[in-house]
């Protein structure tokens, strides 16, 4: 009688991972996907230009120009469902 309890608690600590694991991968995905559903999209600063005088009187300029491209790029990035989507 005693083997055969000390089995089946052997037995539920093996079976316990491939049991939960799927369960808690279903709800990561649910809560990654309304959490991204709820989430407003990022504003993007318009491109500007500093100048900036040296003492030499030459006039640089420090500028800043988002590219739209990589923008969109990195956009698609947080919407993947990669590497798994088995819904």
């Amino acid at each position: 009688m005693g083997d055969a309890i000390g089995l089946l608690i052997l037995l539920a600590c093996v079976a316990f991972p491939f049991v939960a694991m799927p369960l808690l991968w279903r709800r990561m995905k649910r809560v990654r996907n309304e959490t991204y559903d709820r989430s407003e999209p990022a504003s993007h600063q318009p491109a500007w230009q500093e100048p900036i005088r040296s003492e030499d009187g030459v006039s640089l300029g420090r500028a800043n120009s988002p590219n739209g491209d990589l923008i969109g790029l990195g956009d698609k990035a947080t919407q993947a469902r990669w590497p798994l989507d088995n819904q």
